[in-house]
């Protein structure tokens, strides 16, 4: 009898749809492949969750966003085509992680063998999709199950 272990928060978010779609946009726009791009994702993900656990003001920016309308796929490719929205999404993404935002971008990178920038520009594109994905996976549509799924992506 084969026994299949069942699939941990970062697989369940990785498999999203939107996050999928956003993946491949955010990969394109930061010219790397789609695997690279899910790497820096991978690394990225449980990172911004420990820093949501450290400061509550990153856990209530995530929460936010994670019961946020996501934005049309081609309002998305739109967006990340041209500089000022990359730029409007990098801000955003320093908004929420503010001084640990190179940290994160620096430690992505690093373990997914890309550039800061390019981990930069896949972070900022891809956290609404990955965090309204996350957000699915709270069954109980509040803060403290949002809390409990940021702390199974942990590391």
């Amino acid at each position: 009898m084969v026994m299949t272990m069942p699939l941990g928060a970062l697989q369940r978010v990785m498999m999203d749809t939107d996050v999928d779609t956003t993946l491949m946009l955010a990969a394109d726009m930061a010219g790397v492949t789609k695997d690279v791009a899910t790497r820096i994702v991978e690394a990225g993900l449980p990172m911004m969750a420990n820093v949501a656990d450290e400061d509550p003001w990153v856990f209530k920016a995530m929460y936010a966003q994670s019961v946020k309308p996501l934005p049309e796929p081609v309002y998305s490719t739109k967006l990340a085509k041209t500089p000022k929205a990359r730029q409007a999404l990098a801000n955003e993404f320093r908004a929420v992680y503010g001084a640990m935002t190179e940290t994160l971008n620096r430690d992505a990178a690093s373990q997914a063998n890309a550039t800061e920038h390019q981990a930069s520009q896949v972070l900022a594109a891809t956290m609404p999709a990955v965090v309204k994905a996350l957000g699915k996976e709270n069954t109980r549509k509040n803060e403290m199950g949002f809390g409990r799924q940021l702390r199974n992506l942990s590391v």
